[in-house]
């Protein structure tokens, strides 16, 4: 029988074009890698206000924050490499905005607070997902490795000529074998 895992590998970044080299050392147990997803949590990142009047039509470049690659030991190249972003800010461009409710008054309905309920013009807005919206793993089928070797290069303290600090998460799903006794 089977039961998957996930094993959190942090990574932290403070200088501008910092690699870090890390290693993840599986369970015994580990039958195989079935995914791998990656999470941010940024502590200070520089930006640029754009005012929203212009912001739904207006494509703007995705912040890359920098690379991460995945070797398994025994195993000849990266298995794994991926862009990781600091979230799509292109996600409500182009699209329909929906327009909010006349506004009732408050003697009417004296129990409803409209503030707490979204418009629609929020894409930012999401109570459902932790991180602002739906995470899934990016699937795998590794077998036969014992621990990773891994990689991660700073790519926003280079965009931006300046020293940045966050943190990378790293999620490494694992399936693994279990003993049955009976």
């Amino acid at each position: 029988m089977m039961k998957e895992q996930v094993i959190i590998q942090p990574i932290s970044i403070s200088k501008r074009g910092q690699q870090n080299f890390f290693q993840v050392k599986l369970p015994r147990d580990t039958h195989r890698i079935i995914g791998i997803e990656t999470g941010l949590y940024l502590l200070n990142v520089p930006g640029y206000v754009i005012p929203a009047s212009e912001q739904s039509m207006l494509m703007r470049r995705n912040n890359l924050m920098g690379v991460v690659k995945l070797r398994a030991n025994g195993k000849p190249d990266v298995f794994y490499s991926k862009e990781v972003f600091e979230r799509d800010i292109n996600i409500s461009a182009g699209e329909m905005k929906i327009v909010p409710p006349p506004v009732v008054s408050e003697e009417r309905t004296p129990l409803r607070k409209l503030d707490e309920q979204p418009d629609g013009n929020s894409f930012d807005y999401f109570t459902h997902w932790t991180h602002g919206a739906k995470r899934e793993e990016d699937p795998l089928n590794i077998c036969g490795c014992a621990f990773i070797n891994g990689q991660y290069k700073d790519a926003i303290g280079e965009y931006f000529y300046m020293d940045v600090s966050y943190k990378i998460m790293l999620y490494i799903w694992i399936e693994r074998k279990t003993n049955q006794q009976q």
